[in-house]
């Protein structure tokens, strides 16, 4: 397995708005729940070179002060509001023939580009069980994670 190289340019996006005059970098870190931003326009810094040159800059200026994250301390961030209440379990319903099966899926990833689920049958142990159990196996799975 190949070990991927880190975006480039990761926490930067170009921004081009012709009809608000507005072209430039805009940079973005997010960390224990603060967002922290910064616009470096073309026009300002002299073209789009060195605009992007100075938000590369700006950016590893953030990691520096902030830190990088964690591959688990990323898996625990709650991206949405879903029925279980835990980021990487979900209810899934999945066809068999003709029958629809219902179970509490919970997703991982013990190690980089690999993935992990498990289900657990709400047929079989009951909504509320199926539930708990999937919680718990998503806990262990990113307990045992590496970063």
């Amino acid at each position: 397995m190949a070990i991927r190289k880190a975006k480039r340019n990761a926490g930067i996006s170009r921004i081009d708005q012709r009809e608000k005059r507005t072209h430039g970098f805009f940079v973005r870190l997010s960390r224990k729940g603060k967002l922290r931003s910064a616009f470096f326009a073309d026009k300002s810094h002299g073209g789009k070179r060195n605009a992007l040159k100075a938000a590369q800059k700006h950016y590893r200026k953030l990691l520096r002060k902030y830190g990088r994250m964690s591959r688990r301390a990323w898996a625990q961030i709650e991206r949405r509001k879903s029925r279980s209440g835990v980021t990487g379990v979900r209810e899934a319903v999945i066809k068999r023939g003709r029958r629809k099966l219902a179970y509490w899926m919970a997703t991982w990833s013990p190690s980089p580009y690999v993935v992990r689920r498990k289900l657990f049958s709400t047929l079989k142990y009951g909504w509320k069980k199926a539930r708990g159990f999937a919680m718990k196996a998503r806990r262990a799975g990113v307990r045992n994670m590496k970063d």
